[in-house]
Order: structure tokens, then C-alpha cells, then sequence
């Protein structure tokens, strides 16, 4: 409780790094400026050794306590390519990019958990790695922070994160046992046809009539000839085609993304792009191209005794009415789960951010995406220096 009542006293810096974040946002790996900011705060807290550059942008605080042992609490500090709708005074600056996934929040929140463990510092069983890492938005920072020693020099014994849940009440703590996000894989398909004019189009071969026809069969496979109780999907986020009104286009290519969590369904669906995918386009005069970037992120298993640790330090702060159980995993994509194969005990907990009387109701990267951050950010920050500490416990 003293932790919470630490983090409600830090209510107008959240709030005020928050909206600085938010009407600055960057895109991933060039946080430059949102890596300052926190070297910046992370100095005028007091933390002793504040490293940057580790992964590229990423910045590392080191918050030392009386024993030996090391954990570790991380934050992600890259924004989105959308237009903000928001009405709001904090609206972000910079067109074109905007902080609709909360990542602002998370940094803020990290923050201000590392200003509550510096005051305690005298009391910690060990030392607290404040972890800025860059690029969760698909490029896979962890990993690079990883590749730069991150989980070394100290060696950390296992390491937390926060996510905000807009499918979580505001105030309330969402904990996941098991497997928590899906396993992500970019995919790219290029429909080849042959331009002629739009009246005579049997001159030529019509590739966006090709590729809608591929996309139709796509999700009838997904629907139809993959285990239906096998949670995976194919979507498909950008299509580009064509140059005129009344020509063919010649070719269409189409980006998109594959979510399994079950490795049957995934070699169902990347068997079907490579191979059948293939004859069909070829029956209707066209040549398909695929690539499936191997290297997306893995699914993200939660450790039970990190998630434990959340739920007690949930408990007894914010009482246990308020700390939910997410029933299923989702099928977004969190490179968090980088920290979990490089062999650290790892879970990621959800802050809830719901209020639909307040009018805080928008999904995750959306251009509505905002919170209540008076309200959930003093939580989040106590949750995260509350697990750190018990972490120090029991690990």
C-alpha cells in the first residue's frame, strides 16, 4: 500500500510524461527523442547508471539494491503510422503517427515505478533494470536488446511487463497463465497479370480480379480446411494495384499478416499460400509470388510464478476483485516473447484502460485509441515496482 500511495503522489509527472510522449511519437527504431526523454527523467530520479543505445535506441536504468540479484521491468517506446482523431490538447504533433497502442502509457509507467524503487532502494533486496527497448511494432527490438547484452552484466533472474487492455475495465489488473499472444509471420503475395485495356480485358489478365478471387480462397481455407478449434488467421492489411481507371492493372501485390498459436494450423495455411495458392492464380492466367518472413515473433508464454507474483502484488494493493483472469489467448503479436526463450523467467500483465462512460472505449491501434491516464497510470506504475520487488523475493 505504501507502493500505491508512493505512485498516487506521482499522478501529475505521469500524467505529464504520458502527454509529452504522446504528442511526440516515433516510429520503430527511431526513437531517438523518446529515449532522451526517459534518459532524461530516469537521471532526475537519481538512477545512477543510465545506459543508452542498447539495441539502437534503446535505454537501459540500473536501480542497485543491497543484494546481488538482478531483475527486470520493460516498457516498449515506438508509436503507429496513424492519423489521430483525437479532440484533445495532447493530440499528437507529428502528422501521419500516434500513440494508439499505449505505448506512452507503458513508458510513463516504468518511469514512475523507477522513481518509487530509487526512494526505496535502501530496501531492495537487489538491483532493477529499467528497460526502454524500441521496435515492438514489428521489427522486433527485444531481440536486438537482447543481442547487446541486455539480460547480462547483471544477469537479470526474470523479468515483468505491462501491457494496457481496452477489453479490461479501467483499474482493474488482467492476468494470463500459459500462452498469451500468438506466433506472428509477415506475408507478401504478388499477383502477376498482363495489362491491356479495361474494354477488351480479355487481351490481357485481369490481377485485381485475380487477387480478390485468392483472397476469397484464402479465408475459405482458413474457414474450411484448417482445425476449426485451432485458433489462426490470415489478414491482409494493404493491397496496391494499378494505374488508371480503364487499364488492367498488371500486377497487385498484397501485404498481410498469419497469427497461429497451434503448429498444425500454421503449416496448414503456409502449405495452401506456397503451394495450392499457386495452381489456383496459374488456372486463371496469372502467376503468384509468395514470401513468408520466417522471422516473426513467437508466441508468448507467461511464466506461472511470475504471474503469481503479479496477482499477489494485484491483490493485496488494489484488492481481488479487481485482478481478472484473461480466459483465452489473443492473436496479436508481442516480441516481449523474445525474454521468455532467452531462457528468463517472463510474463506480461494487462492494465486495464475500459471506460465507456468516460468515453475511453476505442480498440488498440485505432485513431481513437485514448485513457483515462489520471486514473490508470498511478496503477500501473505501482504494479510494476510491486512485482519488481516481489520478483527480488522469491527469485
Amino acid at each position: 500500500m505504501e507502493i500505491l500511495s508512493h505512485a498516487g503522489r506521482l499522478r501529475r509527472k505521469l500524467v505529464a510524461w504520458r502527454r509529452h510522449l504522446h504528442m511526440n511519437p516515433e516510429p520503430s527504431m527511431e526513437e531517438h527523442e523518446t529515449a532522451a526523454f526517459a534518459m532524461e527523467r530516469l537521471r532526475e530520479i537519481g538512477v545512477a547508471k543510465v545506459t543508452p543505445g542498447v539495441g539502437k535506441t534503446g535505454v537501459v536504468g540500473l536501480i542497485r539494491g543491497k543484494g546481488r540479484r538482478t531483475v527486470g521491468l520493460r516498457a516498449d517506446m515506438d508509436a503507429l503510422e496513424l492519423v489521430e482523431e483525437n479532440d484533445v490538447p495532447y493530440r499528437s504533433q507529428r502528422p501521419g503517427l500516434m500513440h494508439g497502442c499505449g505505448h506512452d502509457a507503458h513508458v510513463a509507467c516504468l518511469l514512475g515505478a523507477a522513481a518509487i524503487l530509487q526512494d526505496m532502494r535502501g530496501k531492495l533486496p537487489g538491483g532493477v533494470k529499467l528497460i526502454f527497448q524500441p521496435g515492438e511494432e514489428g521489427l522486433g527490438g527485444a531481440r536486438f536488446m537482447i543481442e547487446d547484452g541486455v539480460l547480462v552484466r547483471p544477469r537479470m533472474r526474470a523479468i515483468a511487463a505491462l501491457h494496457v487492455a481496452t477489453d479490461t475495465q479501467a483499474g482493474k489488473i488482467g492476468i494470463r497463465r500459459g500462452y498469451d499472444t500468438a506466433q506472428t509471420e509477415d506475408v507478401r503475395l504478388v499477383v502477376q497479370g498482363k495489362t491491356a485495356h479495361a474494354a477488351r480485358p480479355d487481351q490481357g489478365v485481369d490481377s485485381i480480379a485475380v487477387a480478390s478471387q485468392a483472397l476469397i480462397a484464402i479465408q475459405q481455407f482458413v474457414a474450411r480446411h484448417t482445425n476449426s478449434v485451432d485458433r489462426k488467421l490470415v489478414t491482409f492489411g494493404i493491397i496496391r494495384g494499378g494505374t488508371r481507371a480503364n487499364v488492367l492493372a498488371d500486377k497487385v501485390e498484397l501485404t498481410g499478416t498469419i497469427r497461429t498459436l497451434e503448429p498444425e494450423g500454421r503449416t496448414a495455411i503456409t502449405n495452401f499460400l506456397t503451394r495450392d495458392l499457386r495452381k489456383l492464380v496459374g488456372a486463371m492466367g496469372a502467376r503468384l509470388r509468395v514470401r513468408i518472413e520466417k522471422d516473426g515473433y513467437p508466441p508468448l508464454l507467461n511464466d506461472d510464478e511470475v504471474v503469481d507474483i503479479v496477482e499477489d502484488a494485484a491483490a493485496e494493493m488494489l484488492g481481488a476483485g479487481n485482478v481478472v483472469e484473461i480466459p483465452k489467448p489473443n492473436l496479436g503479436g508481442e516480441d516481449f516473447a523474445y525474454f521468455g526463450l532467452a531462457g528468463i523467467p517472463a510474463a506480461m500483465f494487462r492494465l486495464g484502460i475500459l471506460d465507456e462512460r468516460k468515453g475511453f472505449a476505442s480498440p488498440g491501434h485505432s485513431s481513437t485509441f485514448d485513457m483515462d491516464d489520471r486514473r490508470v497510470l498511478p496503477i500501473g506504475a505501482a504494479m510494476l515496482a510491486a512485482t519488481a520487488v516481489r520478483m527480488l523475493e522469491e527469485f
